[in-house]
């Protein structure tokens, strides 16, 4: 659970297999994200971007550090695209994606164009 954010506060949840990080700045979501989900970090991933986001009301930019993260199962593809619909609704304005797997690049490219948010995202080409 995640209680009320302020900027500059992080929420993480790690595992054997992967993790994230979540970074709050005034007008940024910052997301670090490494290896493989499993359903409940996928869950965990969901619910507390979500949470952040709702608390969040002047997000403008985002960012995803995918470099070590591997391509993911259908929960942790539900779990990304459950976090770009809510950026898209609150009508974030630019973002920014790191993915040094091409697996990962194409899985999460293909996400955001789903959610409507693939021209306004920057990556590492």
């Amino acid at each position: 659970m995640v209680p009320s954010m302020r900027a500059g506060d992080v929420s993480s949840t790690e595992t054997e297999e992967g993790g994230f990080r979540i970074a709050i700045g005034p007008t940024l979501i910052s997301v670090y994200a490494w290896g493989y989900w499993t359903p409940q970090v996928a869950e965990t991933f969901s619910r507390e971007a979500t949470e952040i986001g709702q608390k969040l009301m002047r997000v403008s930019a985002f960012a995803l550090d995918a470099a070590d993260m591997k391509p993911q199962g259908a929960e942790g593809q539900e779990a990304l695209r459950v976090f770009y619909k809510m950026l898209a609704d609150m009508n974030v304005g630019r973002g920014t994606l790191i993915a040094n797997n091409l697996f990962t690049k194409m899985q999460v490219v293909r996400l955001l164009r789903e959610c409507g948010l693939d021209q306004r995202v920057t990556s590492n080409d």
